[in-house]
């Protein structure tokens, strides 16, 4: 059985750590690299443009740590081991705890892209989330988003389809890849 709390809030790996989102992990340096990342960001995720100031990313944790509470959503820092710096984040989302499946989503900063950060990152959120009782993961990429396609083929993540017209964002009408993988397969 699924149960609620079924994420850690630290998993440790080679490279980095994924720790809860908490306000611990953002300060002005933070913010200046999500910042500075900001067209980066842009293209793909639509909360950039209401993220403007660190007070604006503290408001988000806060959103987070109560859905954590929840059991709505487990969201984590992509910290590095070396540093403990937060460069990234990924999280469990649209959990359906009666059909124990749940989607992740994730983002870096541009200068930590290519570094193997991500696909670590999606490794250890997948073995915690199967371990803790998930059968599915889904990753749904915009189509053009070329890395974080190859990110979830890498993972071994499974095509299953193109959601075509799936999400409007900056007035244009985007198509989604679905990816999935299942525990035992």
């Amino acid at each position: 059985m699924l149960e609620k709390g079924f994420m850690p809030n630290i998993i440790i790996g080679k490279k980095i750590k994924l720790v809860a989102r908490n306000n611990h992990d953002y300060d002005e340096d933070s913010w200046f690299e999500i910042d500075k990342n900001r067209s980066f960001l842009r293209k793909y995720l639509l909360w950039v443009d209401n993220t403007n100031s660190l007070d604006d990313v503290i408001k988000t944790t806060d959103m987070f740590i109560d859905l954590w509470n929840k059991g709505e959503n487990y969201a984590y820092s992509i910290t590095l081991n070396t540093t403990g710096k937060a460069v990234g984040s990924i999280d469990i989302h649209n959990i359906d705890y009666k059909n124990h499946s749940a989607e992740i989503g994730y983002w870096l900063s541009e200068s930590h892209n290519g570094k193997g950060y991500m696909a670590e990152a999606v490794n250890l959120i997948e073995n915690q989330s199967f371990s803790g009782g998930l059968n599915r993961l889904c990753i749904q990429v915009e189509t053009d988003n070329i890395p974080s396609c190859k990110v979830a083929e890498r993972a071994d993540y499974k095509f299953e389809g193109t959601h075509k017209q799936k999400l409007l964002k900056y007035g244009s009408f985007r198509d989604i890849n679905c990816y999935a993988k299942l525990k035992n397969a």
